[in-house]
């Protein structure tokens, strides 16, 4: 889930300190707008691993294997 709105990380990340970011964690991105680029930053989105683990100890879903993205296509 979203942990900023889209208007709020357009207002709040800087363009240039999202794609440094993305670099240093070895994130390679291409977008047709720098706009993109702050809605979906990594800061923009609640952490995984904590919403997994209120869901499963809510009873709502049950843990059973990580997985690690190897590619995002949007569009």
């Amino acid at each position: 889930g979203r942990a900023l709105s889209r208007a709020k990380s357009r207002r709040n990340l800087d363009y240039q300190d999202v794609l440094n970011k993305l670099d240093e964690l070895g994130i390679s991105i291409r977008v047709a707008s720098p706009k993109l680029v702050m809605e979906e930053a990594p800061e923009s989105y609640k952490n995984v691993t904590d919403v997994v683990n209120t869901c499963h100890a809510a009873g709502i879903s049950k843990k059973c294997i990580k997985l690690r993205p190897i590619a995002v296509i949007k569009g």
